[in-house]
């Protein structure tokens, strides 16, 4: 009678240390705000909330490069731009000086505002990015990885839009160089050199539209790739929080279930024991 009592006991003093280690636990999760404190607690969810944490690290550093790779491309559209200008500036004067209604003197004035534009297409070449890197390099164009096995360089390469730019002519020269020569074309007598100039400055202006227009696709996958990584982003939170977050409601609710559980055994076992030996015996 006495050792089933002690076991009764026992066991009763073991299922409150469970409710109260039940209850320490909800506690936990509430303080956390994460239902997931060891991997054991829930082995399929806690493998998955794995895969979604390296995944949003990779579009994490995939974002960044994006975000770098839009500031370079934005300046490089800009840059560009501003030598689209430049070459707009360049094929009125020629048009203008071979008009035949300008003098000698006119043509010279003309020259002289066509050599500050070969001047000013020659610095922009050199515009360099917030690194101090060339902004449109010699070589290739350094690509950066944005996505699995996905790479996209910012801007255009140097090489046929600022040197060797094939002329209508034949050939190839610098694209500063072709607005330096029809400066000193316009100030000659020879109709044919100013005409075959003029036809030079229209194929370098096509060049750079075209340059344009291939810096135009770049900044639009680099946009496509920032909603696809935003997209992506509020799917993976919205999947870990699912996994891996606290649902209060329910929580709250099983804790307070249990913490009624508890005070009630503990006021029933204090009720017990107040009991003698006699009262157990009888």
């Amino acid at each position: 009678m006495i050792n089933n009592t002690r076991y009764h006991l026992s066991a009763e003093i073991s299922r409150q240390q469970k409710l109260a280690a039940q209850i320490a636990r909800a506690q936990a999760d509430l303080s956390n705000e994460t239902r997931l404190q060891r991997a054991s607690d829930d082995p399929a969810a806690s493998a998955r909330v794995a895969d979604i944490r390296r995944a949003q690290a990779n579009e994490g550093v995939w974002a960044k490069n994006v975000d770098a790779a839009s500031a370079l491309a934005t300046r490089a559209d800009t840059t560009l731009g501003s030598v689209a200008n430049a070459l707009d500036r360049a094929r009125e004067l020629m048009t203008a000086a071979n008009s035949g209604t300008y003098s000698d003197e006119d043509r010279k004035a003309m020259a002289i505002e066509l050599r500050s534009i070969a001047a000013e297409i020659a610095e922009l070449s050199q515009t360099r990015d917030s690194r101090g890197q060339p902004l449109f390099p010699a070589g290739d164009s350094l690509a950066v990885p944005i996505g699995p096995g996905l790479f996209i360089a910012p801007s255009v390469s140097q090489d046929g839009l600022f040197t060797n730019v094939a002329t209508a002519s034949g050939g190839a020269k610098d694209l500063a160089a072709i607005v330096s020569d029809a400066a000193n074309a316009i100030e000659q007598p020879d109709a044919a050199l100013r005409n075959a100039a003029m036809a030079d400055v229209i194929g370098a202006t096509e060049t750079v539209t075209a340059a344009r227009a291939d810096q135009g696709v770049r900044a639009a996958r680099l946009d496509t790739a920032r909603e696809r990584f935003a997209n992506s982003g509020l799917v993976l939170a919205e999947e870990r929080s699912k996994l891996e977050d606290t649902d209060v409601t329910e929580t709250v609710a099983k804790l307070q279930a249990k913490q009624l559980s508890l005070e009630a055994a503990q006021a029933a076992f204090a009720r017990i024991n107040r009991q003698t030996l006699f009262d157990l015996l009888g």
